[in-house]
């Protein structure tokens, strides 16, 4: 895509009625059967016909957000909204998306056709089994970026949309979702979520976790790092999954030097740190990305996320011998984990899953 593309006149069909159906059958995808959905489906036409209302006369807000501490795979507040909002984002994304993912980098992998994690993880093994032929010690970089989704600066972010986005309308309702008035999605730095109590949040930084558009969001401002990475410091195996980001080459020296440069840009250009989890190690040691334990002869499952899924299967199967989970249930719950587990070596893994479930099968038999 040329360097100039833009996106303009964009907000008539984002708020077209057909748009807005097409947006709302994404948002209903796997959910059908909410309550919440099925209610709003009984009088769709009407319903859409009221937020496109709303988006023409500029007078649509999201929120409020309902608050849930989620505990997979760390500790994190998920901020999510009702149903039409979440049509209204999707109606955003299916216009942004396709027009972003052409402008990110090969190697940029989370939220995107095509991608995924377990693409990602294939990619960096594939060069890390290339490296460990080569003559010599390779070693890798690893960033881990401060509480990402918390510290995304609001005027930043809306500074770089405001580089390809030049519709009016349409900037006008992305800095309402962003810089919300009623909402604070960021923390102090250096602090954690459950530390800080609601009404200290920040209103000038950070996004909602588990929205639509924060992951879009989120890709196009850690693109100005891929694209100083690949293109002003020139470097070869660079690879990202969200704020995951490793980098490979043969020089200890020349990677911390790219560490000092990458420090500076964060800090400079996008207001974000790096903590100190970023570390410097050679190749030999398993490298661990995006939930996965890497090396040039296997990818195993990190040990938190191998003991989180026992605990899970042995939970799961008990609830299920007890009656409190049914088949269809149990297997989706099992399909979970095994989409998890696909792309590992996990064949003992699965072995123990079985024995846990038999066992408690066995167990709630016998005492009864």
């Amino acid at each position: 895509m040329s360097e100039m593309a833009v996106i303009d006149n964009a907000w008539e069909t984002i708020c077209s009625f057909d748009y807005l159906i097409k947006a709302e059958r994404n948002a209903r995808k796997k959910k059908a059967s909410r309550c919440e959905i099925m209610n709003f489906i009984n009088h769709l036409e009407d319903n859409v016909l009221n937020i496109q209302e709303l988006l023409k006369r500029g007078e649509y807000r999201l929120g409020p957000y309902h608050k849930k501490w989620v505990y997979v795979p760390k500790k994190r507040l998920v901020m999510a909204l009702d149903y039409p909002d979440r049509i209204v984002q999707w109606s955003i994304y299916q216009y942004l998306m396709p027009f972003y993912d052409k402008l990110f980098i090969e190697d940029s992998y989370a939220c995107r056709v095509n991608k995924g994690s377990h693409k990602a993880v294939d990619r960096l093994q594939y060069w890390v089994r290339q490296d460990a032929r080569k003559p010599g010690k390779y070693y890798y970089l690893k960033l881990d970026i401060s509480k990402y989704f918390y510290r995304v600066n609001h005027k930043k972010l809306l500074s770089i949309l405001g580089k390809r986005i030049k519709d009016k309308d349409l900037m006008a309702f992305l800095e309402k979702v962003i810089d919300d008035p009623n909402e604070k999605f960021g923390l102090p730095l250096g602090c954690k979520a459950e530390d800080v109590p609601f009404d200290k949040w920040l209103s000038d930084v950070g996004m909602p976790i588990g929205n639509l558009t924060s992951q879009l969001f989120a890709n196009i401002y850690l693109n100005e790092l891929d694209q100083y990475c690949k293109h002003v410091l020139k470097i070869r195996q660079y690879i990202r999954y969200m704020d995951d980001v490793i980098i490979l080459t043969d020089s200890k020296e020349k990677l911390h030097e790219w560490e000092r440069l990458i420090r500076e840009f964060l800090e400079n250009e996008l207001l974000l740190t790096l903590n100190n989890k970023t570390a410097i190690r050679p190749i030999s040691r398993p490298i661990e990305f995006v939930g996965h334990m890497i090396s040039p002869k296997k990818k195993t499952l990190r040990k938190a996320t191998t003991k989180r899924i026992r605990k899970e299967i042995k939970i799961y199967s008990f609830r299920y011998a007890v009656g409190l989970l049914s088949q269809e249930q149990l297997t989706r719950r099992f399909a979970a984990v095994n989409g998890i587990m696909k792309n590992a070596d996990t064949g003992n893994l699965k072995a123990k899953l079985n024995n846990i479930f038999l066992e408690q099968i066995t167990k709630v038999r016998s005492a009864s």
